[in-house]
């Protein structure tokens, strides 16, 4: 089963935090009402543990401090389910 996941486009973020001159994640987090720390998880590298894709709330705060489309900050991508992949261990008795 295909599995989709969205994806934030990390410089064009940032870029955008330069125009509106938003100095500061913390800065972002607030106008978007959302936790610093998701800020920072978001834009870390895909192949961090600490990673999270964005939520609605990061994507609903994005589009409304910025403005523009969804394009201009956020792509579509298919990713394994690992879920599915995984094999169930029997339990111990």
């Amino acid at each position: 089963m295909k599995k989709f996941v969205v994806r934030l486009k990390v410089k064009e973020l940032m870029k955008a935090q330069i125009d509106k001159d938003i100095t500061t994640d913390r800065e972002l987090a607030d106008l978007m009402n959302v936790n610093l720390t998701q800020i920072w998880r978001t834009k870390l590298p895909v192949d961090d543990e600490r990673h999270n894709a964005p939520g609605n709330q990061f994507i609903a705060g994005v589009m409304e401090v910025f403005g523009g489309r969804f394009e201009d900050f956020f792509f579509i991508e298919e990713v394994e389910d690992v879920k599915k992949k995984k094999k169930s261990v029997p339990a111990l008795t």
